[in-house]
């Protein structure tokens, strides 16, 4: 599907959305490592503290992965 696109739309060039897709899915990576490390650590120390701050980052991170993974597939 072409849609035709204003001119005053900036739009980046395929190698600028290939490069910001790879940067995307290492920040993705990185939120979930760091929050499955602090919800690790959190567990460790036996403190029964609501976690939802850390499931949050996990979820955002994940939803990174998938959306930045897909669109560098295609």
């Amino acid at each position: 599907m072409n849609f035709p696109i204003p001119d005053f739309v900036p739009v980046p060039s395929a190698e600028i959305m290939h490069t910001i897709s790879i940067v995307s899915l290492i920040v993705g990576i990185c939120l979930v490592g760091v929050g499955l490390l602090f919800l690790f650590l959190n567990k460790k120390k036996g403190k029964e503290k609501k976690a939802t701050a850390l499931w949050v980052v996990i979820g955002i991170g994940v939803l990174l992965i998938a959306n930045h993974g897909i669109q560098l597939l295609f």
